[in-house]
């Protein structure tokens, strides 16, 4: 009798909480002992971080791995001190990388084994000036070369990184965002090439990197990634996932339950999957119930899953169109979201007609739509039924954008 640790609010890792992906976990482990460097492509909480945590923790024994978030930075400075902080827990790395920055921790030398990451992260970021950032990105390149074991550096939440860079404090690409970037991912890629077989780096992001880098004429900076993609479980995986969760609970599933969960998720992601079993089992605990009844999961996802815990997690896919698209684009893809709600479907000819009725600066007509389109597939919002008609890949998704929005549709005519 399997059973899983219920984790909802943060990655996962070990054999106690991480659930199935066996096949991914090998071809990812595959991939960086060819000595690839690999981009991580999936939808929102799909476990991107969750895998890479997960592989690092069977391959510690053969390389050091380095992880370095970059949500909140805002430039290559950034990024370059947030790496060179995460070398402290290695003795050697560490000495070398201090050696690297020693101009800017004179003042703090004699107690600078004592400061957290934070802290170093800042006196490392606010010593960089100018063009500084590569000379130093370059050394601790090599410091990072000349480790025993190899390194694997995961990066995460790249693309907010460059799309903050893109765009500064605005809503547009701008030319000297564009340059930006084009130096920083062209430094990355030098030094990718440079280093390769001592070093591997593993990109990913809550959003897609590919389609902010399109918009920029930038898709080229990337190409030397390989692909890996990180695709929903199947229906078994996330019925096994939730008979391994009662089993850890002790809670009786009714007939029927786990299949009712997964008909209206529509698309197995796995948070979503770990979400509705903690309100459901929430909700039996609060009942003093040892069984989840179907009528259970019904009133979980009507009151919970699309009340304010859903408003909660799923309200992240409106925001980060808004980043990436800004307001007038996010505008255009909100109402083919709307329609899509409203109507379970949205034609080709429903779009276009939509689109008709924007004038989006910067954009023809056409390209404004395609754009669009093309990142709410991308990014798992909208998938092709037919040649002609997208549908929701997420019911869940659906179902709560229909309750965000769709009554203002119904009321406009739409």
């Amino acid at each position: 009798m399997e059973k899983l640790k219920l984790s909802v609010s943060s990655p996962v890792e070990g054999a106690d909480r991480f659930w199935n992906r066996q096949a991914e976990i090998r071809l990812l482990t595959e991939l960086l002992d060819q000595g690839e460097h690999v981009q991580l492509i999936a939808q929102r909480r799909i476990g991107k971080t969750s895998l890479m945590r997960e592989v690092a923790r069977r391959i510690k024994d053969r390389y050091i791995c380095l992880f370095v978030d970059l949500q909140k930075h805002e430039s290559p400075a950034d990024a370059i001190a947030a790496l060179s902080a995460e070398t402290q827990p290695y003795r050697d790395l560490w000495g070398k990388t201090k050696s690297l920055f020693s101009n800017i921790l004179s003042a703090v030398a004699d107690h600078v084994d004592s400061l957290n990451v934070h802290e170093i992260t800042l006196r490392f970021r606010d010593g960089m000036v100018g063009e500084d950032w590569k000379v130093k990105g370059d050394g601790l390149f090599n410091v990072l070369a000349s480790a025993e074991p190899e390194i694997v550096i995961f990066m995460d939440e790249v693309p907010i990184l460059v799309n903050r860079i893109l765009k500064g404090d605005g809503e547009t690409i701008t030319p000297a965002g564009r340059r930006e970037v084009d130096r920083f991912l062209s430094w990355l890629r030098d030094n990718c090439h440079r280093h390769r077989g001592k070093i591997r780096v593993v990109l990913t992001g809550s959003i897609g990197l590919s389609p902010i880098l399109h918009q920029a004429g930038l898709s080229a900076t990337i190409n030397h990634f390989t692909p890996l993609t990180l695709s929903p479980w199947s229906d078994e995986t996330a019925i096994g996932c939730l008979h391994a969760l009662a089993n850890d609970k002790r809670i009786k599933l009714d007939d029927g339950v786990c299949e009712g969960i997964v008909q209206r998720l529509g698309c197995c992601i796995p948070h979503h999957v770990q979400m509705f079993f903690w309100l459901a089992y929430s909700n039996s605990v609060h009942h003093e119930k040892n069984t989840i009844s179907l009528s259970d999961i019904d009133t979980v996802y009507a009151t919970n899953m699309l009340g304010i815990r859903g408003h909660t997690e799923l309200s992240h896919y409106e925001e980060r169109l808004r980043m990436v698209l800004g307001s007038e684009l996010a505008s255009l893809a909100f109402n083919l979201l709307t329609v899509a709600a409203v109507q379970r479907e949205l034609t080709i000819q429903q779009a276009r007609k939509i689109n008709a009725e924007y004038s989006i600066q910067g954009w023809q007509r056409d390209e404004a739509l395609n754009e669009v389109l093309g990142i709410l597939e991308h990014d798992g919002y909208l998938c092709l039924a037919s040649e002609n008609t997208y549908v929701f890949v997420s019911c869940l998704l659906r179902d709560w954008w229909f309750a965000r929005f769709g009554s203002l549709a119904i009321a406009g005519g739409k």
